[in-house]
């Protein structure tokens, strides 16, 4: 799946409210970046020499790359439950070079929590100096109550069903084709409680804070990751 490319899908504004220390002259990975969304949107802002996306679609890795060929663009054919569910289940994580700042959108929802957990402590292995990634949580707080109601509407007029999760009250749920239940199928999201998600980051070590783009007024949390 290539992400499409509207205005609704210009990221680049959160990046730049969450990561103001960003120069022209860091190296950035966009996790999960699909085609080069974030890259795109910046109009130049962001170093193509010095900007790496990783992803486990491979048709949009073809595409950035074509598109942006001076940036590293890596296919990591790893089984994702949304994008890649044929991928290889131990495919392991690119061997890449230390990079200044580390941004993924759209990406810790829809992955389970082993699979997160061994992404970040490979970012924390590139020496970043700050990583940050949304995510979807069910914390009950008016942002997280928008965002569930956003996403379960959303799947009503889609799909015409949906299990009602607005109030589920479990520490993290998968939804896999609307319904609660396994990880194998086309339509997977990931959502988690904060406090239980970071509880689970502290048995190896990993810190992390919830933070909003207010200047941007979005809804849907990142995690800044130490």
């Amino acid at each position: 799946m290539i992400h499409p490319r509207n205005e609704s899908t210009n990221r680049y504004p959160l990046f730049n409210e969450l990561i103001p220390e960003y120069t022209f002259d860091n190296n950035l990975l966009d996790y999960g970046g699909s085609s080069g969304n974030l890259i795109y949107f910046s109009n130049g802002a962001i170093n193509e020499s010095k900007y790496t996306c990783i992803d486990v679609v491979k048709d949009a890795i073809n595409a950035g790359q074509s598109e942006f060929p001076n940036g590293n663009f890596i296919h990591w054919n790893r089984y994702n439950e949304m994008y890649n569910t044929n991928g290889i289940k131990n495919e392991s994580l690119p061997s890449i070079s230390n990079h200044d700042y580390i941004w993924g959108y759209s990406v810790f929802s829809h992955m389970i929590l082993e699979d997160i957990i061994e992404v970040i402590l490979w970012m924390k292995s590139l020496n970043p100096k700050k990583i940050i990634m949304s995510y979807l949580n069910n914390d009950h707080d008016d942002y997280s109550n928008w965002t569930m109601n956003y996403f379960y509407q959303k799947r009503i007029e889609s799909f015409g069903e949906c299990v009602d999760f607005r109030n589920n009250e479990e520490d993290y749920f998968y939804l896999t084709d609307n319904k609660y239940g396994n990880k194998n199928g086309e339509f997977f999201i990931a959502v988690y409680k904060t406090e239980w998600l970071l509880e689970q980051f502290s048995k190896y070590k990993i810190k992390a804070k919830k933070i909003h783009a207010v200047e941007n007024n979005w809804p849907i949390p990142f995690l800044e990751i130490e």
